[in-house]
């Protein structure tokens, strides 16, 4: 009986948390469920970069100014600004990934459009191989 349910247990799919962004699912259930670690501290550092400061409840202090930024005009100082916080932000609620870098691909074309396009490399701290990337690409 013992023998059985171990086997159940590594049989069985695990499932961290809804991956984001939000997508449905292709039958195992409503929604997308990530199923790595790098999956899921990717959908984590997703929600932390997309939740702006003071939306979420009891957290006040949880998010980026990412969102808040739309509406500035767009320097190089900005985006400076800006990286900094999403690498602080990023090391105290997602401690388990490292950033790598966070890089503005066209910053000329972002700051004359007052756009914000970047790549947000990253790693898992246990095992840093293990990397993968998040795109953002913002404008009003």
């Amino acid at each position: 009986m013992a023998k059985k349910r171990r086997t159940e247990a590594f049989n069985k799919v695990n499932n961290f948390n809804i991956k984001n962004p939000i997508q449905n699912a292709d039958g195992d259930g409503i929604f997308q469920m990530t199923k790595t670690s790098i999956d899921k501290y990717k959908s984590n550092l997703y929600t932390l970069i997309f939740t702006g400061v003071g939306e979420r409840v009891m957290v006040p202090e949880f998010g980026t100014r990412l969102k808040y930024m739309l509406f500035e005009n767009i320097t190089k100082d900005v985006l400076a600004s800006l990286k900094s916080e999403i690498i602080s932000k990023a090391n105290f609620w997602v401690p388990e990934i490292d950033i790598i870098d966070i890089e503005y691909p066209d910053i000329e074309s972002d700051i004359e459009n007052n756009r914000i396009n970047m790549k947000i490399l990253f790693s898992l701290k246990v095992d840093p191989d293990i990397q993968d990337f998040i795109e953002v690409d913002l404008g009003v």
